[in-house]
């Protein structure tokens, strides 16, 4: 500082809460130097803003403070192929703008760029550390990181996804969420963490304004942003060396884990994270935070660590009926009366909740799967893994908050039980962590083991059911399951062979069961499988698969994927009837049909509005998007008979029937294995144009071509001459037409 005294007055003043006091003591201690009192001001100002976010020593509030004035002529400037518009953030060292992006494609980004005069090593080093971990995502619920690079006065910046969306406790609240529809939110938030943690990074500061909610149509879709203050774990996250202070506390308090109050990265791991995200649920549930948030302010920075790390904080349940009148309105909110929802977060809730907040980071969940798992199976009634903590941790834990008057008491014991009990003692916890370390490897092993046999299993299935030797494959099959049945793949495998078998419950369940284990659904391993779980009538896995369908569209849609989109795909999306909005059919016909011509004239330009009538609703993406990014490739592997009829059913879905007719006898004209296909479609775009009688020659087509492969499916078992996925299909459609005929 320029002055002792500016450095004692700075520090006098941070205590004052009260904004007429804290004025009435500056206008004392300045004593009319207004250089002075600027000086002052402008170190508040900064500290006022940090919100808590310690990441070093108060005194390093003074070289924040010649970066507090933003100069307004950034707006406007380029910053390589990007025009700054309007700054929407600021930390500690960085400044966020919106940002016009003009080539290789044209959208709106959010780009960070380190302030000016901030370009010190280890704010670079920080600022690096942020776009290599968020570079490292790729999952639906993370903002993406588009591009990185350096200004020409040398600071380093990143453009990435701009989320235009709000902190996820006040969405809640605006759309007066149910507790229900906040924990599918937070179930969502889970997933982004648990991608996150298996990328080996820890957030390091989960809070509601770093998890915001957008509208993608109606449907609210999570973004986790802002892994700035985000740790590595086990390797470096830049080539640089990050050096954080013996006295730095990283987070914000009121949602920061007890051993993040240690002050010390060196023992924080993704279970830190955990317990973050156990306070946000508790504030999603309850409206308020564990500690309360004006307390917390108003205590000194050892004071603050001593209730993060000791301090028990009421169950959600016991919170609220502390609330008083507040509560009416917090019950409100979640549509429900105030002694409801008291009685709804009071038991399994509480407990999951609880869980989370152990201080014993050994208590908490494993993970932020484990934590969404437990979520998931409340909101299926059924039973939950958290339980109410024993009489003895409830002991131990008073043993620690009472610990003088405890090890006063633990000494006379020792005096007179002697050196025996604490040698025996030692022993024990020795011989009892060796034991544990020695359990872990084994099953880490064990597991790993499992793994490998059970894909070895997979393989030596395939190749008997090559060979024809059904129950052998079959056995194998069962073998590979049972191996390890938390792993994916063998029940995706299992389900084919059941498949092409037409044991099409058994293949149906196995697929479901993949489905609930995580599966990715975009492999072609996945062709078929929504038209078989529609038949088969397994409602549940079906929207659960059609869920990750639409995830993966929005994704697609956002930005062009550089390995294309597959026909198969786009074919399984339009299997069940409303399984996506208007807007998405329009889309995925829009693709479909510019991809068919591309050889040819296009029919719709993807850089110009639709022509009328076949205008797409604004339910597909943000309505301000003018100009869409280009369409993606689709392969060309793909038979072309096969591509004009998945370019059919698309426009079927997007309800241009006359084209879908048009596609649909050109396919049904070539050199095709199964033409019989094109029946059911053909009968239900004819229905919807008035064309009853055509219509009804094509569902009596259809119903002929589905009698004969039952017949000869109760007479042989299955049907080989058509692959499994057509019959499947074929009967989803051929019931679809009968029931448009039913409705006329």
């Amino acid at each position: 500082m320029n002055e002792p005294s500016e450095r004692t007055i700075f520090f006098d003043a941070s205590e004052i809460d009260d904004p007429a006091a804290r004025q009435q003591y500056l206008d004392q201690a300045c004593a009319g130097d207004s250089s002075l009192r600027a000086s002052v001001e402008a170190l508040l100002l900064a500290s006022d803003q940090s919100d808590h976010m310690i990441d070093r020593p108060p005194v390093n509030l003074i070289e924040m403070a010649d970066t507090m004035a933003i100069d307004n002529d950034w707006i406007g400037k380029r910053i390589g192929c990007y025009r700054l518009m309007e700054q929407i953030g600021e930390g500690g060292f960085g400044l966020v703008f919106v940002a016009q992006q003009d080539q290789p494609v044209r959208r709106q980004v959010a780009l960070k760029v380190v302030k000016p005069g901030m370009n010190t090593k280890e704010v670079i080093a920080r600022f690096s550390a942020e776009q290599q971990a968020v570079a490292m995502m790729d999952h639906p619920n993370i903002a993406q990181v588009f591009d990185a690079g350096v200004t020409d006065d040398g600071r380093p910046f990143f453009a990435m996804e701009l989320v235009r969306g709000v902190p996820i406790n006040e969405f809640a609240d605006a759309h007066r969420l149910t507790i229900p529809e906040r924990l599918e939110l937070f179930i969502d938030v889970c997933h982004a963490v648990h991608h996150a943690h298996q990328k080996a990074v820890i957030h390091r500061d989960i809070k509601p304004s770093n998890v915001l909610v957008t509208l993608h149509g109606d449907r609210p879709v999570v973004k986790v942003i802002d892994f700035g203050v985000a740790k590595a774990i086990g390797h470096s996250l830049t080539d640089q060396t990050i050096y954080t202070r013996f006295v730095a506390m990283i987070g914000t308090p009121l949602y920061m884990s007890p051993e993040q109050a240690e002050m010390s990265g060196l023992d924080v791991d993704t279970r830190s994270d955990i317990y973050s995200l156990g306070v946000m649920l508790y504030e999603l549930l309850s409206g308020a935070t564990p500690f309360d948030r004006d307390r917390l302010n108003s205590v000194g920075l050892d004071e603050l660590r001593q209730i993060i790390r000791e301090e028990e904080p009421p169950t959600p349940s016991r919170r609220l009926t502390t609330m008083g009148e507040r509560a009416t309105t917090v019950s409100a909110l979640r549509k429900a009366e105030s002694s409801r929802l008291s009685s709804t977060l009071r038991g399994d809730l509480d407990w999951i909740v609880m869980k989370s907040l152990e201080k014993d980071r050994n208590r908490r969940y494993a993970s932020a799967m484990a934590l969404a798992e437990d979520v998931r199976r409340y909101l299926q009634q059924e039973p939950i893994e958290a339980r109410p903590p024993s009489t003895i941790y409830q002991m131990s834990r008073f043993a620690r908050r009472n610990r003088v008057a405890f090890t006063t008491a633990a000494l006379v014991l020792l005096s007179l039980t002697g050196g025996l009990v604490a040698s025996l003692w030692q022993m024990q916890r020795v011989a009892r962590e060796r034991d544990e370390k020695e359990a872990l490897v084994r099953e880490i092993e064990q597991f790993a083991g499992q793994v490998t046999r059970a894909n070895e299993l997979v393989a030596g299935g395939q190749s008997l059911a090559e060979a024809d030797q059904m129950q052998a494959a079959e056995q194998t099959f069962g073998e590979a399951v049972t191996q390890q049945p938390s792993y994916y793949l063998p029940w995706v495998s299992r389900g084919q062979f059941f498949a092409r078998q037409s044991y099409w419950d058994a293949a149906a369940s196995d697929f479901a069961k993949a489905l609930n284990l995580g599966a990715p659904t975009d492999t072609p391993q996945w062709w078929g499988v929504p038209a078989l779980l529609e038949w088969t009538n397994h409602d549940e896995a079906c929207e659960r698969y059609y869920r990750q369908y639409r995830e993966r569209l929005l994704t697609i849609q956002d930005e062009v994927p550089p390995e294309g989109v597959r026909w198969e795909w786009i074919r399984n999306g339009m299997i069940k009837k409303d399984a996506l909005s208007a807007g998405q059919y329009n889309w995925l016909a829009e693709l479909a049909q510019q991809k068919l011509m591309q050889h040819g004239r296009p029919r719709f330009d993807p850089g110009r509005p639709p022509p009328p009538g076949d205008s797409v609703p604004d339910d597909f993406g943000p309505p301000e998007r003018h100009r869409r990014p280009p369409l993606p490739e689709l392969d060309g592997r793909t038979p072309r008979p096969v591509q004009h009829y998945v370019t059919a059913l698309a426009q079927l879905r997007a309800q241009r029937y006359e084209q879908a007719i048009e596609q649909l006898r050109e396919a049904s004209q070539m050199q095709w294995p199964n033409p019989f296909m094109v029946h059911a479609p053909l009968a239900i775009a004819y229905q919807a144009i008035g064309n009853s009688e055509e219509a009804k020659e094509q569902r009596r087509r259809a119903s002929q071509v589905v009698s004969e492969i039952s017949d000869a499916e109760t007479q042989q078992g299955h049907f080989a001459e058509i692959p499994w996925f057509d019959v499947v299909e074929l009967r989803v459609l051929s019931a679809e037409a009968a029931e448009t005929s039913d409705a006329e």
